[in-house]
C-alpha cells in the first residue's frame, strides 16, 4: 500500500471519528438546551401563578384595610350598637312602632281628608290601621292623633 493512501485513510477515519463527536456533542448539547427550555416554561408559569394569586391577595387586603377603618368609625359602632344592642344615647326617647298583621289587611287607600298622606289601610274585620310612614307623621305632626292610633 502506499504511504500517502494509508495516511489518507487515517485522516479521513479521524475526520469520521471528530464528526461523530461532534454530532454526539452536538445532540447532548441540544437535549439539555431542550430540558432547561422545559423547565424554564414550567417556573415562567408557576410565577404567572403565583403572580395572580398575589394581585388576589393584594386586592383582598385592600378590601379588608377598608372594611377594618370602617368598623372602626364611631359611627359604624354606635349604629351598631343602636341596632344591635338597643342602646341610646341620654336624653333620648326610643319609639318602637309594632307591626301588625298583613294578612288581614287589604290594600284600599283611604279618602278620608283629614289623613295627610291618604295611608290608611282599611281592614273590614277591625278598625282602620295605619302604614308607617303615616304613624311617623302623626308621631311629629300631631301628637294627639299619634297617641289615639297607638292605643289601638
Amino acid at each position: 500500500m502506499n504511504p500517502t493512501r494509508s495516511s489518507f485513510i487515517q485522516r479521513l477515519i479521524r475526520w469520521r471519528f471528530l464528526v461523530v463527536v461532534n454530532v454526539i456533542v452536538i445532540i447532548l448539547l441540544g437535549v439539555a438546551f431542550g430540558r432547561e427550555m422545559v423547565r424554564r416554561s414550567s417556573i415562567d408559569a408557576q410565577i404567572q401563578a403565583l403572580q395572580t394569586e398575589v394581585d388576589t391577595l393584594a386586592s383582598s387586603n385592600s378590601r379588608l384595610a377598608e372594611l377594618q377603618s370602617a368598623l372602626q368609625t364611631e359611627s359604624f359602632i354606635e349604629r351598631e350598637a343602636r341596632l344591635k344592642l338597643g342602646l341610646k344615647k341620654p336624653g333620648e326617647s326610643v319609639v318602637v312602632i309594632k307591626d301588625q298583621d298583613k294578612t288581614n289587611m287589604q290594600g284600599t287607600v283611604s279618602t278620608d281628608p283629614s289623613d295627610p298622606l291618604n295611608l290608611v289601610i282599611d281592614d273590614e274585620t277591625s278598625s282602620p290601621s295605619l302604614v308607617n310612614a303615616t304613624k311617623w307623621w302623626y308621631y311629629f305632626f300631631d301628637r294627639a292623633t299619634f297617641n289615639k292610633i297607638s292605643d289601638l
